[in-house]
């Protein structure tokens, strides 16, 4: 007992006896409002630690050799270009060297998915051709080089052409192919092609013979009308329901969707004309995984007939979207702060506030003493 009875003296929580310390009404009153503004502080501080830090940051995107990105003869074949996303395993080149390898993981890498679905509400499917960097689907080189990637064309749904009419969509079928005479001459256009991370064109228009010969018979002096009749249509006024490139930043919008495009010119001949800026965006949400996401900013102007004629080699009216991605690359991180700098924080908040109201009071309490004993 004596070798621990000196620890006695260093005791910091001396246990009061029963009946020796008095509760009183103002001790009550102190530890209300101690503990009121202790549960304040609490909740005030999950609420910031639920809170998240954005932090956006600009960075040069990563570049490659033209060599490895573009495909060539002496390379590997342009068909890779049509896996659609889906994972290749077979070589070009039973011979293919380690460099050649590199190269189309390389390129696997770096392609992106466009994803497309345009209605044309005045415009035969028979009518309609489409092409990417010139390589048109009516010669075959579209499928030559994209393979499996392509479009589908067939007359629109209810949904979809009530959409491109302006027309009331409220109980109307997305599945249903709409069989009302008007949508005779319409076509949606739906699909998705795997291109490089590099700049290019991706068209829809009316194909050259109809273009053709609609020119010649308006020139003629036939009637719009009649000119339909004889050519299945001719019109490109059309409604982009989506135009999207890879995996769209989700907290941006996209200028590309739900969108309806009136030619203005009386004959419904005009070249909706497309620029699209790519900004390349990683995004990083709290405790998941970085993604690869773009955001789009979009401009585009209207090519009267007149012009298009004129233009060598001649372009073909209806809509027309030429892409590049920006060297500058965003970084969009979310975090929070660390949990256990938030759990001593919370534990000091907590804590202090007691002991705090506990010296106010002390001092309160002593200087009235003092006052009393003066008076």
């Amino acid at each position: 007992r004596r070798s621990t009875s000196g620890y006695r003296s260093f005791d910091a929580f001396a246990k009061p006896i029963d009946g020796i310390r008095n509760k009183t009404t103002t001790g009550g009153i102190i530890t209300l409002l101690a503990t009121s503004v202790a549960a304040i502080l609490f909740i005030s501080q999950i609420f910031l630690y639920h809170q998240l830090d954005v932090q956006n940051s600009l960075v040069l995107a990563p570049s490659f050799p033209l060599n490895v990105v573009i495909p060539t003869e002496s390379g590997f074949s342009t068909a890779i270009f049509a896996k659609g996303g889906r994972k290749h395993k077979r070589k070009a080149n039973p011979n293919a060297s380690p460099e050649m390898i590199a190269s189309i993981s390389t390129l696997a890498a770096n392609r992106v998915e466009i994803f497309i679905k345009v209605t044309f509400p005045q415009l035969n499917c028979k009518t309609l051709d489409y092409s990417h960097n010139n390589a048109k689907f009516s010669t075959g080189q579209f499928t030559q080089q994209n393979g499996l990637a392509k479009f589908t064309k067939r007359r629109p749904t209810e949904h979809d052409f009530a959409k491109a009419t302006n027309m009331p969509t409220a109980g109307l079928s997305k599945q249903k192919i709409d069989t009302d005479p008007a949508s005779e001459n319409a076509c949606t256009i739906r699909g998705s092609i795997t291109v490089p991370r590099i700049g290019g064109v991706i068209s829809f228009f009316l194909s050259e013979q109809t273009f053709k010969e609609t020119s010649k018979l308006l020139q003629t002096g036939t009637t719009l009308e009649d000119t339909d009749l004889q050519t299945g249509g001719h019109k490109v006024h059309h409604y982009i329901h989506d135009v999207t490139f890879g995996d769209h930043f989700p907290l941006a919008t996209n200028p590309l969707r739900d969108v309806m495009i009136h030619l203005e010119h009386e004959t419904g001949i005009s070249l909706n004309q497309v620029s699209v800026n790519l900004v390349p965006t990683k995004y990083k949400r709290f405790a998941r995984r970085n993604k690869d996401t773009y955001q789009i900013s979009m401009s585009n102007y209207i090519v009267k007939p007149e012009v298009l004629v004129d233009t060598n080699p001649m372009q073909l009216p209806g809509l027309s979207i030429r892409y590049d991605f920006s060297p500058i690359a965003v970084h969009h991180v979310e975090s929070r702060e660390n949990f256990f700098v938030f759990l001593s924080s919370l534990i000091g908040i907590v804590g202090g506030v007691f002991v705090t109201v506990r010296l106010v009071s002390s001092v309160l309490v002593s200087s009235a003493q003092m006052m009393k004993k003066i008076d």
